[in-house]
């Protein structure tokens, strides 16, 4: 197995229950991430941690959790914690890892605004990598997009551009007044 370092050190969180599958997928994230932090909390501690932290902590939350057969199943936990998450102010990029679900839970998780919809039946490595990868780059769209819509940056960015044709016709004769 090869791991690829993400140009970006995200924070991680990862929400499990199961002592051993936590410890596994910290593993892993640490071999993908290896100069990010991981966090690891059971589904109460999680519960704390939606009530209390701002957002801030963590950039990526990969949270394991039951789907159910239907979106309407009562066991769809997982399709209640992301309607949570979803609800702050702060929306970090979540990785939903299905302990059970189908295809209608796995569309409606997208639908809510996960990242990644992953069967732990079939989660390999490989497969975590490229799902963290696809967080990092939805974490990197995202920031890209705020800075090239706050104003002030605009702004700078136009005036940048304005200095630069500004600059280049004066450096071409005669290029002050033709249309270029």
């Amino acid at each position: 197995m090869t791991a690829k370092r993400t140009s970006t050190q995200p924070r991680l969180l990862v929400v499990n229950d199961d002592l051993q599958y936590g410890k596994w997928l910290s593993y892993h994230l640490g071999v993908f991430c290896p100069d990010s932090s991981v966090i690891t909390h059971n589904h109460k501690e999680f519960e704390h941690w939606c009530d209390t932290d701002a957002g801030h902590e963590c950039d990526i939350v990969l949270i394991t959790a039951f789907f159910g057969s239907s979106p309407e199943d009562p066991k769809a936990k997982g399709l209640e914690i992301l309607r949570r998450l979803r609800g702050r102010t702060i929306f970090p990029a979540v990785i939903m890892v299905a302990e059970e679900g189908n295809e209608l839970t796995a569309v409606r998780a997208l639908q809510l605004g996960a990242v990644d919809y992953l069967p732990k039946r079939l989660l390999t490595p490989e497969r975590l990598n490229t799902s963290v990868r696809l967080a990092v780059r939805r974490i990197e769209k995202r920031v890209q997009r705020k800075i090239t819509t706050t104003p002030h940056v605009t702004v700078a960015l136009a005036s940048d551009e304005t200095t630069r044709n500004q600059n280049a016709a004066v450096d071409r004769p005669g290029a002050g007044s033709e249309p270029y």
